[in-house]
């Protein structure tokens, strides 16, 4: 059996020579060419829910020989993910996810590496899908010189565990106390009404899990 251990085909030449009794022909050539086979460790990728992972295998800590493609079957169902597909004769190795769930989802590809007509060993794909949160709209009634503070809940919103709130200062003619805050674990500021009348102050805030970002919220609340 031979083995080649580089990424390119490699030719191995025998001399031979046949004989019969007491009799010995001509030596002739028997040329060999033997393909590489792709030899690919197993990966790990961490992406955030709805977040693309491609995993590109590259020569030299794996075999990976010239236009060596890569197929999978779908991973079977996993609640809390969607996007799971299958992938025939690609490139890389790649896919779209969505986590629906307020805690982290491992996703395990096994995929099988072929070049030309040789087959490697399957490996693995491991993908960390990381939640991201999402919260809805809300609205907070405060006496002037009073601080509201809002703290979303997981359940009604999805809320992974140690989400933290970034905004802008609001500017708003007749009300001071509005302050910007940045990776606080609730949305909270202390606001006072110069004016006679009912005043709302709208924040936009954005919420982020684990380096993932959700989409900006608005707290309005009414001074």
């Amino acid at each position: 059996n031979l083995v080649n251990t580089t990424n390119a085909p490699i030719i191995v030449t025998y001399s031979v020579t046949p004989s019969n009794g007491t009799c010995a022909g001509n030596a002739f050539s028997v040329d060999v060419t033997v393909n590489p086979t792709p030899v690919i460790a197993n990966a790990t990728e961490t992406i955030c829910s709805s977040g693309t992972f491609t995993v590109a295998p590259t020569n030299g800590t794996d075999v990976v020989p010239s236009n060596t493609t890569y197929t999978w079957s779908a991973p079977a169902a996993i609640t809390g993910i969607t996007g799971l597909t299958a992938g025939t004769n690609e490139s890389t190795v790649n896919g779209t996810l969505v986590n629906t769930t307020n805690a982290a989802i491992d996703v395990v590809y096994t995929v099988t590496p072929v070049s030309g007509t040789c087959t490697g060993s399957t490996f693995t794909v491991t993908v960390t899908v990381d939640p991201v949160p999402n919260i809805a709209n809300t609205t907070d009634v405060v006496c002037s010189g009073g601080m509201f503070t809002v703290t979303p809940v997981d359940g009604t919103d999805n809320v992974p565990s140690g989400t933290t709130y970034s905004w802008s200062a609001p500017s708003v003619a007749g009300i001071t106390g509005t302050l910007a805050g940045s990776n606080e674990s609730n949305i909270s500021n202390t606001l006072e009404n110069t004016t006679n009348a009912p005043i709302d102050v709208t924040y936009s805030v954005t919420p982020i899990a684990n380096g993932c970002s959700g989409q900006p919220f608005d707290i309005v609340v009414t001074v």
